[in-house]
């Protein structure tokens, strides 16, 4: 990139002195405008030498000084003066304050061609983007046959820094970060983040929508440039790509273990071979809690290739905690989970986990999650209660994933199993359906309403929109068929269920 030092080498520059600011001769020039206007916030991008007559500033020090501090505050490269015609010297206050911002003050000591200037910088500046581009698609070209090569995401990360001579730092979410060269700094983002934003750059690596991690590149010497953003940005796309094909054949090495997975969920392995296989890939899975969560597919989803929705799921799953094994089975995804976080926050967790990737995909999907366990050999309880809940949630989509949210539609499925309990309810509450078909009546639903109303006939009526005189109507009729003592406690409790056990039907359905 071209800077105010080489600046002052070319044509035209040779009668330039530069009068304050040489420590900030490494400037970048990216453009170079002539101004004779003193507001110039709108007009400024950062990075352009500045040509003036002085015409604005002339016998007005403290418009110079503004106008000096205001073009360092926008990050111009550098300010060139012609002494003559409007102003014969600059003021010792101004040269002082270009020196303390670092900011190249340049002055013409005779009349110079603007025009020619900025025609010959303009050319320069246009030569050295193509080259830019040139050099861009030479080292994308490398990398790309580079990264054919090797097997090591960090070997991508140090081509791009032997090839920038830059410091690297990888921070990868939920996993090991990755610094080249190794730097023994604590808190190493913290660092980078503490320095000044010229010598720092960084670019986020996404998959699915989602921060896989965020790659800097810094250094303490020199200023990051164009070039440079530019190939953190290629290097980053490729290293997104090496990262994928990662991901694509963990998920395929994975579907290889469906036979060990299914032993599993049904508890036939055994307890040695399950300890070898977790903690081969991480011991500290055994100390945690487990839980199995049941994906039913809908038929059109079946038959479509579930590898991105897998990946992007594990990715959201580990995000919050979680470690995943994936069964892929006819219309079901069965994932087993070991929990790495604390046990109580857990149900939010996944939640978040599941929102993100409903709202993504947006695939017709039964979910269901069992019995958390704290043992890798209790998945097998686990698996089977998510069966259960993913049966009870298929009566009412609105109820929640979680097997322990669920307990009551647990309890009512024991009861419907058995036939004399089924036939007592379907008895006690048949006589108030029989009245509801006879005479059109509603009596069915306002007993249910005013249950879950707990007897309150003002909040009952509301809910059911009829006026409280109707209400007592319907209620004196329902006590005349199932008897005036239906609220006392044990009757209303048993009645309660009763209403549950022949509304939803949750043994009706194959698992």
């Amino acid at each position: 990139m071209l800077t105010v030092q080489e600046v002052l080498n070319r044509k035209h520059f040779e009668v330039a002195k530069v009068v304050a600011g040489k420590m900030g001769l490494s400037h970048v020039i990216k453009w170079i405008h002539i101004m004779e206007v003193t507001d110039v916030k709108q007009l400024i991008k950062g990075n352009e030498l500045i040509l003036t007559t002085g015409v604005i500033l002339k016998d007005n020090e403290k418009g110079f000084l503004q106008f000096v501090q205001q073009l360092s505050d926008l990050d111009v490269a550098g300010l060139c003066v012609e002494l003559g015609m409007y102003i014969e010297i600059i003021p010792d206050s101004v040269i002082n304050l270009a020196n303390k911002l670092d900011f190249p003050l340049i002055v013409f000591e005779q009349v110079v061609p603007f025009i020619e200037i900025t025609q010959d910088l303009h050319t320069g500046i246009i030569h050295q983007q193509y080259d830019i581009l040139k050099q861009l698609e030479d080292y994308s070209q490398k990398i790309n046959r580079y990264a054919l090569k090797v097997n090591d995401k960090v070997k991508i990360l140090q081509y791009m820094q032997k090839y920038l001579n830059v410091n690297v730092f990888f921070d990868v979410n939920k996993r090991t970060s990755i610094a080249i060269p190794d730097k023994k700094i604590e808190n190493l983002k913290d660092y980078i983040n503490g320095l000044n934003s010229k010598y720092t750059a960084c670019n986020e690596l996404n998959l699915f929508d989602h921060v896989y991690g965020t790659v800097y590149i810094y250094c303490e010497k020199r200023e990051i440039n164009n070039l440079d953003i530019l190939i953190l940005d290629r290097t980053v796309v490729t290293l997104s790509q090496f990262v994928l094909r990662d991901l694509f054949i963990e998920e395929k090495l994975e579907s290889e273990h469906r036979k060990f997975f299914e032993k599993w969920l049904e508890g036939q392995n055994s307890n040695e071979e399950m300890i070898y296989f977790i903690e081969e890939i991480d011991p500290k899975l055994t100390q945690n809690g487990w839980m199995v969560m049941l994906h039913q597919l809908r038929r059109e989803n079946i038959k479509k290739d579930l590898t991105n929705y897998k990946i992007n799921l594990r990715q959201s799953l580990k995000k919050e905690g979680f470690y995943t094994f994936i069964v892929e089975q006819s219309q079901y995804l069965i994932f087993i989970l070991g929990d790495l976080l604390q046990e109580n926050t857990y149900k939010e967790r996944m939640k978040r986990a599941m929102y993100e990737i409903i709202n993504q995909y947006r695939l017709d999907t039964l979910i269901a999650v069992g019995k958390y366990v704290y043992h890798y050999n209790e998945i097998q309880e686990s698996y089977q209660t998510a069966q259960d809940s993913l049966q009870i949630r298929l009566k009412n989509m609105e109820l929640s994933y979680f097997y322990d949210d669920l307990t009551l539609y647990h309890m009512v499925k024991v009861l419907q199993n058995n036939q004399i309990l089924m036939h007592m309810a379907n008895e006690k509450v048949e006589k108030l359906s029989l009245y509801d078909r006879k005479h059109n009546s509603n009596l069915m639903q306002t007993l249910t309403m005013y249950l879950q109303c707990n007897g309150l006939k003002k909040e009952t009526a509301e809910k059911l929109f009829i006026v409280r005189q109707t209400l007592y109507h319907r209620l004196e009729k329902i006590e005349q068929i199932i008897g005036s003592d239906f609220m006392n406690y044990e009757n209303r409790l048993c009645l309660e269920i009763m209403l549950l056990m022949t509304s939803q039907n949750l043994i009706s359905m194959e698992k």
